[in-house]
């Protein structure tokens, strides 16, 4: 039982600055959610005493928020000299449980979630109040499209002194902001990186600067550059919006909920791996039996053609007979390339010697000749990295 009346009954989450419990509200007899707030062992007693009188603050503070997107604050006590925060009870799962159970969401569908994300920040920024910890774990997916953001239990009014968090860092690394993490002031830009990391990590099933460990991730932050989202589409240059480096180089509130509203009303998306077109496909196939047709021209002489000049009512062309030099002309091909199996349709055996083979018109053995080696060699494909740079590029069109 805390403060007399709020009778905890099971644990419903942990996270680095504390313990939430599901508890009973004795008093108006309703289910509550409370935090017990649990200080880093680091902290000397003199840190926690600071942090608890900043907790108790900024519980307040939150207190005053009224909003649909935002989880609601009832009351703040103290018991054994820590503060418990008691909120309500939201049995929803996390957008990150969403993810982990049914994989990435869509583009749009994460920009749904992003729109209420934002609502909900902009209400707190219009009151003074920076979560500082926006991400996947504390933004709840209801029904009927509620989306909550919880656990302001990091936040802090704009208005009170950081020297309190003198060298502690709060939040989590791969979503805390480049400034947050140089330990420089992060206001209200920081939120928007935390809010653009958890659409990136939505749609890619990862967050955008996760690495091995703890140092590695904040590292990450700092320095690295942000590798394109292969499965974010027209969410694309939103999300490089907001996770810019430069606080000041970072997209404003207003500018991302219209780009967000861009998004969320684009016809769906479907997510795709890379693979060549179909027309590129039937080139690789002709490409193929090329080289097969290649190989064994080189070898001992194959008649090619056949087929389609009995498909078109003509006596069947005489093989061609590559010259002895054709073979070391390309010693990469032939030593690298397998010989594939000859193609019925295009390829054919070679027929009984004629004593005297009908002519054929220039035109007609030019024709033939470019079938075995007219030919282009099969195109590298294109890296992922390439292509998702050139589809970001079209996607970021959208916004001009």
């Amino acid at each position: 039982m805390v403060a007399g009346r709020y009778r905890l009954s099971a644990v419903i989450g942990r996270g680095g600055m504390g313990v939430v419990w599901q508890a009973r509200d004795e008093l108006p007899s309703r289910d509550v959610a409370v935090k017990e707030m649990i200080w880093p062992p680091s902290l000397t007693d003199q840190e926690q005493r600071a942090a608890r009188r900043r907790a108790t603050r900024e519980a307040q503070v939150a207190a005053r928020l009224n909003h649909r997107n935002v989880v609601r604050v009832f009351d703040i006590v103290e018991q054994d000299g820590c503060p418990w925060i008691v909120m309500e009870l939201l049995p929803y799962r996390s957008l990150l449980n969403v993810i982990e159970d049914e994989g990435p969401l869509a583009p749009a569908e994460a920009a749904k979630v992003g729109l209420e994300i934002l609502a909900a920040l902009r209400a707190a920024h219009s009151e003074g109040i920076v979560h500082r910890d926006v991400k996947p774990a504390n933004i709840l997916i209801g029904p009927g499209n509620r989306v909550v953001l919880t656990d302001f239990g990091i936040a802090w009014a704009a208005g009170l002194s950081a020297a309190t968090t003198a060298g502690v860092l709060l939040g989590s690394p791969s979503y805390i902001a480049p400034e947050r993490a140089r330990g420089g002031y992060s206001g209200a830009p920081g939120d928007l990186w935390g809010l653009g990391a958890s659409l990136y990590t939505a749609v890619e099933g990862h967050p955008p600067f996760e690495r091995a460990n703890v140092l590695a991730s904040i590292t990450a932050v700092v320095t690295d550059e942000l590798a394109p989202a292969t499965h974010a589409g027209p969410l694309w240059p939103v999300l490089s919006g907001l996770l810019r480096k430069d606080p000041d180089q970072r997209l404003a509130a207003a500018e991302t909920e219209r780009m967000l509203r861009v998004v969320s009303a684009a016809p769906a998306y479907v997510v795709t791996p890379a693979a060549p077109s179909p027309r590129r496909s039937q080139g690789s196939l002709a490409t193929a039996v090329g080289s097969a047709a290649l190989l064994v021209f080189a070898a001992g002489g194959t008649a090619v053609g056949l087929g389609l000049a009995r498909s078109q009512n003509q006596p069947p062309a005489p093989a061609v007979v590559a010259p002895p030099s054709a073979a070391s002309t390309h010693p990469a091909t032939a030593s690298t390339r397998p010989t594939a199996p000859p193609s019925p349709h295009t390829i054919a055996q070679t027929p009984r010697a004629r004593t005297s083979p009908p002519p054929t018109s220039p035109p007609d053995r030019s024709r033939k000749r470019r079938m075995v080696t007219g030919i282009p060699s099969r195109p590298s494909r294109p890296t992922a990295k390439a292509t998702t740079t050139s589809n970001n590029e079209n996607y970021e069109q959208m916004f001009d």
